[in-house]
């Protein structure tokens, strides 16, 4: 076990109250998701309720966090975070007494080209899953919403009332004055040194004041989340990145408005921009190829000493963005610069945050990698804090599982997907969109190199698998859309050979188990709504505690469990069933087992089974 310790920030000082002893749970990081986590937590009822922070509140990405709240999210699922994220920061200064700096004169996503509009079209059918005001806008309406802009190249808008931008350290300090004043107890500077589980699941949380034994830990540590998972053996794909924003003087325009401007995300130009008191705030995203990540702390950690502390700026790197915005907001070009943020944000190779326990350790749970967390802090606490408390998550949040990197998330591939992921910020988000950088990892299936060349290859869990085939010559590329994709006829071409005949699927990324010994039957009969059977195949579907849908399975005649997602999100509750009923029994095979899955029209029926698998050992 790795006890390389985490390291100070300043001398360890006094804390002017005794270190309790024991904690229901002990959250460690002190930024804004961290105290959001304490506060949701104490809120809830856990009384006994620990934040440790290394130096002082914010410390890390926090403090000079740009503050941008939004309710929009390209995808479904985290739409939900940001919602509560809104609605939680609207009444937290009523609540707590502090205030929080939050101002909400709504947003404007700008598209200057048709495909953009295209795009702003398809999420607006996007938006009604969740009750956020949303709205499609043409230039008129934009005009008169953000009267500085230069109209001539834009097209459309998306427009959401109620966003805007908040205070980093007001926030962080509400949530931490709601914590105390519901029961949490938050200690700083106490960095922890070193982190040992004992037998019964438990962990001893050392620190230069004292041992805390604690009934789980969270990871909450941002940029060090790395070197805190290293304590105990993982190796967290999480990288800092540089983010740079400019920050104006006064400028008269602005000042003589009567109502604060909107905060405006120009995607073609790939920044955001927002009121900054009588002035305007600028931060761009740039291309991977100019962008900067710190992978030195991977390779080193993170400097002793590093908290309050930025890099040095770089307004060479961000002048193509300059000079669009420029364009855009033409009172910028007499602007006077008074002050250039370059800090360190976190990122992960896809740009999602890894959130909920870690299969690799039990009762270790991660909030780590937000890109965004500002926004993201008061729906991720709430998150946690109910599945922390109830036993299980209150809605699927799957595509933010800490478990869905693995071994082979190597470094080149966390430093290339990075790298692709903050390049891309504002590229136009096509559905069923697939991304290259970094590709392929170890992770290859025996017919790998055999299908290579004759398909279109996604990515799943880390593996290669094909998406669709081609005939020679066939192949036009990757080309997405939100209309009709270039692959429609090639896919039709495939439904019709499989329904005339027989197609052969490479399911290596399913998750794959061997249950075996005399207490296999019990186990699956535990996880299974369904009653197994003494022979044959079984087809089965899992629930949680409280009758949620959890995964589909397929078990052969000897318990060998096939999972419809990958292995490593499905272990985590495996795992918990075989501690709670006192069994070891399941084998995770998924890195070595090879799985094609034939299928067939019932005229074809006689030499295959309808949907039989095989499977070959990967050497």
């Amino acid at each position: 076990m790795n006890k390389r310790c985490w390291k100070n920030v300043h001398p360890p000082g006094v804390l002017g109250k005794r270190l309790r002893d024991s904690a229901e749970t002990v959250v460690i990081g002190g930024g804004c998701v961290g105290v959001s986590l304490a506060y949701h937590l104490a809120k809830a009822g856990q009384k006994d309720v620990v934040l440790l922070e290394k130096s002082e509140l914010t410390a890390g990405s926090t403090w000079h966090a740009a503050g941008l709240t939004t309710y929009y999210h390209p995808g479904i699922n985290l739409k939900k975070i940001h919602y509560y994220s809104i609605k939680l920061f609207e009444q937290l200064e009523a609540e707590t007494g502090q205030a929080v700096g939050f101002h909400q004169p709504g947003s404007i996503r700008l598209a200057s080209t048709p495909v953009r509009v295209n795009e702003l079209k398809y999420q607006m059918t996007r938006t009604h899953w969740h009750p956020t005001p949303q709205f499609l806008i043409g230039p008129e309406k934009i005009q008169q919403l953000f009267p500085l802009l230069n109209m001539d190249k834009v097209l459309a808008g998306l427009y959401n009332p109620g966003d805007g931008h908040i205070d980093p350290y007001s926030l962080t300090m509400a949530l931490a004055a709601g914590a105390r004043m519901y029961g949490a107890q938050i200690y700083y500077p106490a960095p922890v040194t070193g982190l040992t589980p004992t037998a019964d699941g438990r962990w001893d949380v050392q620190t230069p004041h004292g041992t805390i034994r604690a009934n789980r830990i969270v990871n909450a540590t941002g940029f060090w989340a790395r070197e805190l998972g290293q304590m105990i053996g993982f190796q967290h794909p999480t990288i800092p990145v540089h983010h740079q924003y400019v920050v104006t003087a006064t400028v008269p325009e602005v000042k003589a408005l009567e109502a604060e401007l909107p905060v405006i995300r120009d995607l073609e130009g790939s920044y955001y921009l927002r009121q900054e008191r009588d002035g305007l705030l600028f931060g761009p995203y740039e291309k991977e190829e100019k962008m900067k990540l710190q992978d030195s702390w991977i390779r080193d950690g993170v400097p002793p000493g590093f908290g309050k502390e930025l890099f040095e700026s770089d307004l060479d790197r961000i002048m193509d963005h300059v000079e669009r915005a420029m364009e855009m907001v033409p009172v910028l070009k007499n602007a006077d610069i008074i002050n250039i943020v370059s800090g360190p944000i976190t990122y992960t190779p896809d740009l999602l945050p890894m959130i909920g326990p870690h299969q690799g350790a039990r009762n270790y749970w991660t909030a780590i990698g937000f890109g965004y967390g500002i926004i993201h802090s008061g729906g991720v606490g709430k998150f946690l804090s109910d599945w922390i408390v109830s036993g299980e998550p209150p809605y699927d949040l799957i595509e933010c599982d800490p478990n869905r990197y693995a071994h082979w998330t190597s470094v080149p591939h966390l430093c290339a997907k990075a790298r692709e992921s903050y390049g891309f910020n504002n590229v136009v988000g096509y559905p069923k969109e697939e991304r290259f950088a970094g590709r392929p990892t170890n992770r290859v299936s025996g017919v790998y190199e055999l299908l290579k060349d004759r398909c279109s290859m996604g990515f799943h869990a880390g593996w290669e698998q094909p998406h669709y085939f081609h005939k020679p010559g066939d192949d036009s590329g990757y080309k997405p859309s939100f209309r009709r994709t270039n692959w429609f006829g090639l896919v039709g071409r495939e439904c019709k050979l499989v329904m005339e005949g027989v197609g052969v699927i490479d399911l290596s990324p399913f998750g794959k188990f061997n249950v075996k010994g005399e207490d296999s039957h019990r186990l699956l009969d535990r996880l299974f709504a369904n009653t197994l059977p003494k022979l044959h195949d079984l087809r089965c579907v899992s629930h949680t505690d409280t009758h949620t849908l959890y995964t589909h399975t397929y078990i052969s005649n000897y318990y060998y469990n096939l999972r419809a997602e990958g292995a490593s999100v499905c272990n985590v509750r495996i795992s918990g069933v075989c501690v709670r009923v006192c069994l070891s029994v399941c084998v995770n095979i998924t890195a070595v087992w090879f799985l094609p899955l034939v299928s067939s029209n019932q005229e074809t029926a006689h030499t295959h089974t309808h949907t039989a698998p095989f499977w070959m050992k990967v050497t």
